[in-house]
């Protein structure tokens, strides 16, 4: 790939991002590498998929039909109070 193909490509990615990420990002590139096109692109494409990891959400969907995110202590209490029921009622599955 040609120095000009990963500019370009270097460059629409980092229009996507927001301002923050870039300065984080190029702090790392010119700190921790060699600070060549192929090192920013690596890190650009970990970052891409640390951020994808890090965009899903927990949580449950509401009456309504609304999703509503789950803070991690949410989650485990509704999984502590999940496995209590089942070890009264030996089910799971609410029958009705």
């Amino acid at each position: 790939m040609t120095a000009s193909n990963i500019r370009q490509q270097i460059l629409e990615h980092i229009e996507t991002l927001p301002g923050e990420q870039v300065k984080t990002l190029l702090l790392t590139w010119l700190t921790d590498t060699s600070a060549s096109l192929e090192d920013f692109e690596r890190l650009l494409t970990n970052q891409a998929t640390q951020t994808t990891e890090e965009s899903f959400e927990s949580g449950e969907i509401d009456a309504a039909l609304n999703f509503q995110p789950l803070t991690e202590a949410e989650m485990l209490h509704n999984s502590k109070t999940a496995l209590e029921a089942y070890r009264r009622k030996g089910s799971g599955v609410a029958i009705g």
